[in-house]
Order: C-alpha cells, then sequence, then structure tokens
C-alpha cells in the first residue's frame, strides 16, 4: 500500500509539472510518508552520458547518475527511514551524498551513510534530525553528475522543482574559480593517460588474463583498445591533443571491458595445465612488446636498450618446457612464473625510461599552477581504473585509498590557495598531493 502511495506522489508532481512548464518556480508535492521506520526503499544507481533531462546538462562531466533509469533523478527522503542504493556506475564514477551540488569528493555526507565512495556496491542512506533539508548524490571525481534529494520529515510537505532548466550550481571548490586549463596542460594530462593506457592493454594481469582466454570477444576488443592507443599517440604527435584525449579514452574504456569478460576467478585458471598455457601465451605477447619498444628505443638514441637478461630468461622457459614435457606442470608454472617476473620487469624498466620529461619553463606562477593541476588530476582519474585492473587485495586497496584521501584533502588546500593568488604555496601542495597518488599506484603495482 505504501509502495503505490509514493508512486502516486511523484506522478502527480510530474502531471503538475508539466502542467506549468515553463513557470519558473516551485511546486509542492504531497507528503513523502515513510509508512515506518523499518521501511527500506531501493534504488539503483548506474551512470551514462548525459542527456537534455540530466539536471546538470551542459555542465560539469559529460556523463551523469541515474537513478532508476532517470537521469539526475530528483528524489525525497524521510527522516528516520533507511534507503539502500545498489551502485554499479563503473571504475571511474565514485557514488557518494554531499551538501555540494558539484560533487568531485567535496562537503561528504557521512552522518547516517554506510558504503560511500564506491562505483559497485551498495550503499546505505539513513537521513536524521541533523541531515540538511537539500543534499545532493554526485561522483567524487567528477563534477554535477548527480542530483538533488530533498530530506523532509514524516508527513511534511517537499518541493518539487519545475519543468524548467536549473540554473548553474556555483563551483564550491574555492573562493574565485581557478585558472583555466591551456592546451599544454591538457597535453600533459593526455601523456599520462597513455602512459597509464599502455601499461593496461600491454602489461596488466587484465590484458595477461585476455591474451591466454578463449574469449575471441575480449581478445578482438584488447585488439582495438591498441590499435586507439596507437592513433592516440599519432594524435598527439600531430597536435591534435582532443583526438588524442577521445583515442586513449576510447582504448581505456575497451581494456576495462574486456577485462571484466574475462574474469580472474575463472575456474580453468585452477588446472594447472591451463594456467601454464595461460602463462605461456602471456610471456609471449611481454617478450614481442618488450622487443618492439627495446628496438624503437635504440633507434631513438642510438644505442640499443638492454633491460633483460636474456640468457636466464630462455633457461627459465626451457626449464618451464622440460617440466611441462613431463607432465609437471605446476612446476613448470614455477619456471614461467620467473619468466615472467624477469620480462615484464625489463618492459617496465624500458617505460620507465621512456617516461616524457615535460618542460617547466612557465611564463607565469598561475601557469605553473594550471600545469600542475591538470598533472594531479590525471593521477587521481588513474586510481579507480588501477583497481579495477591489478585488483589488489582488501587491505591494499583501503591503503590507496587513505592516501587518495589525503591527497584530495592537500588538492583542497591548493585550491584555495590559488583563488588567493598564492601560486608558490598551491604548487607545492599540489605536487605533494600528486606524490600521495603516485604512491597510492605503486602499492597497486602500476609502476
Amino acid at each position: 500500500m505504501m509502495k503505490f502511495a509514493n508512486q502516486q506522489v511523484v506522478f502527480m508532481a510530474r502531471v503538475l509539472a508539466l502542467c506549468v512548464a515553463g513557470y519558473n518556480g516551485s511546486l509542492f508535492a504531497a507528503p513523502h510518508s515513510s509508512g515506518g521506520a523499518a521501511e527500506k526503499r531501493e534504488f539503483a544507481v548506474t551512470s551514462a552520458p548525459k542527456d537534455s533531462t540530466h539536471p546538470f546538462y551542459g555542465q560539469g562531466s559529460k556523463m551523469g547518475l541515474v537513478v532508476d533509469g532517470a537521469q539526475g533523478k530528483t528524489l525525497v527522503l524521510t527522516r528516520g527511514v533507511e534507503y539502500t542504493f545498489n551502485v554499479n556506475t563503473g571504475p571511474m564514477h565514485d557514488f557518494y551524498f554531499s551538501t555540494s551540488p558539484v560533487g568531485q569528493g567535496a562537503m561528504t555526507i557521512t552522518e547516517g551513510v554506510t558504503g560511500q565512495f564506491t562505483y559497485r556496491g551498495v550503499v546505505e542512506f539513513a537521513p536524521g534530525a541533523s541531515t540538511p533539508d537539500v543534499v545532493y548524490y554526485g561522483c567524487r571525481n567528477h563534477k554535477n553528475m548527480g542530483g538533488k534529494i530533498y530530506i523532509v520529515d514524516k508527513g511534511q510537505a517537499a518541493p518539487v522543482e519545475s519543468a524548467s532548466a536549473p540554473a548553474a550550481p556555483a563551483d564550491t571548490e574555492g573562493s574565485s574559480a581557478p585558472p583555466p586549463v591551456t592546451p599544454s596542460a591538457m597535453e600533459a594530462q593526455v601523456k599520462q593517460k597513455i602512459d597509464f593506457a599502455n601499461m593496461l592493454v600491454n602489461v596488466s594481469k587484465g590484458a595477461q588474463r585476455i591474451s591466454a582466454s578463449s574469449n575471441a570477444q575480449a581478445k578482438e576488443m584488447l585488439g582495438s583498445a591498441r590499435g586507439h592507443l596507437d592513433a592516440s599517440r599519432t594524435a598527439l604527435a600531430a597536435g591534435d591533443v582532443g583526438k588524442a584525449q577521445t583515442e586513449v579514452d576510447e582504448s581505456l574504456k575497451l581494456v576495462s571491458t574486456a577485462a571484466r569478460m574475462v574474469p580472474s576467478d575463472s575456474q580453468e585458471v585452477s588446472d594447472p595445465k591451463f594456467k601454464y598455457n595461460e602463462l605461456l601465451d602471456a610471456i609471449k605477447t611481454f617478450e614481442s612488446s618488450y622487443k618492439q619498444h627495446r628496438d624503437r628505443l635504440g633507434a631513438k638514441k642510438g644505442t640499443a636498450a638492454n633491460t633483460l637478461d636474456t640468457k636466464k630468461f630462455q633457461d627459465a622457459l626451457a626449464q618451464a618446457r622440460s617440466h611441462a614435457d613431463a607432465g609437471q606442470y605446476d612446476e613448470a608454472n614455477k619456471s614461467l612464473m620467473s619468466a615472467q617476473r624477469m620480462v615484464t620487469s625489463a618492459l617496465g624498466a624500458l617505460l620507465n625510461a621512456e617516461t616524457v620529461v615535460y618542460d617547466k619553463n612557465f611564463a607565469t606562477p598561475a601557469e605553473e599552477y594550471e600545469y600542475e593541476l591538470a598533472r594531479y588530476k590525471s593521477y587521481e582519474e588513474l586510481i579507480p581504473l588501477a583497481i579495477e585492473q591489478k585488483n589488489p587485495p582488501a587491505n591494499t586497496v583501503e591503503k590507496m585509498r587513505e592516501l587518495a584521501e589525503k591527497a584530495k584533502t592537500i588538492h583542497g588546500e591548493a585550491v584555495q590557495q590559488a583563488a588567493r593568488k598564492d601560486y608558490a604555496t598551491a604548487i607545492g601542495n599540489l605536487q605533494d598531493a600528486t606524490m600521495q597518488l603516485q604512491r597510492a599506484l605503486m602499492i597497486a603495482g602500476v609502476n
């Protein structure tokens, strides 16, 4: 009976909104009754590209949160009632509650909330007496993805916004907006993404699983991800930063989707013979990638870089084949894992040697601040992707998030300092914040 009453409220509110479309004011819905303290209400939260129905369409991120199939849906919750949000928004979009319409990790609500800052899981929210009358749900990593929540007492009428578009929200991160990102700073950010995408499609465990699997679709997606990565590099070299960003984003999307199609807990992995073939195929991929990078860097620098002990590597492979021929797959796998560590370590060393050294001859402190801000953001975006791709243990994830939260706090201070034109202090803090994110990535195994 209570469920019907809630649906009736929403239906009537929509009818009223349609009847007065274009009127710039507020309507009032019937009270959103809770039915009782034990009542629970569930919402399904996903993400999708914004369309014109989203309340923040054209503002902030191009992606938006979708609640029960409606973009940026306005909710009415009752104090004393516990609500469940089943979240599946993708690794880039951590769901949380805030007093800010902007989101992006600012002004977090913690009282009565459990499980937030997740992109896949259950979040519970029980508004209490101290919960503000208006709050928001949003994404920790991006701006203006969510929507508004009215918090009401039992029996209280709640305002429902008209169909007219909302006014642009103020950015609450500082007393004035930070300088806009210049093309040079955007280029630095894209370069960081390319470096990370290169690791995902060539070195990560997810790429290894895909290459060794029998999933033709996942393999095709991995190949396409590598193609988009190459296209991104080409576009960046030609000075088309926008196309480079589009291509590398598509590469990251494809490799993430492909990795989820070949889960690490596959039953086949427990079979030592399957594991042997999986490792052998992955090692061939890594060895080929290593040789390509070694030859390319050698041609660029005039000398052939070599970070792999080739004899030791080949001996480990020969030993593995000998054990496999005798049916001793557990022993064979130990030798293959040793060979894999050698080649991935060597490949990582090559890629580290290729790390871009950015030009830091900035015309003004504001420009340097802008660069460091873009650099911070590029690392921040890698944290959820690293968790998704590397799948580290729970204690490692906890430590990563602890470092990410510390970085976010320092970043917030830097934004406020920049708003006061104290760029020297802001730059130092941003560099410190970025270092915290780098530490978080390192403990997940991202070099």
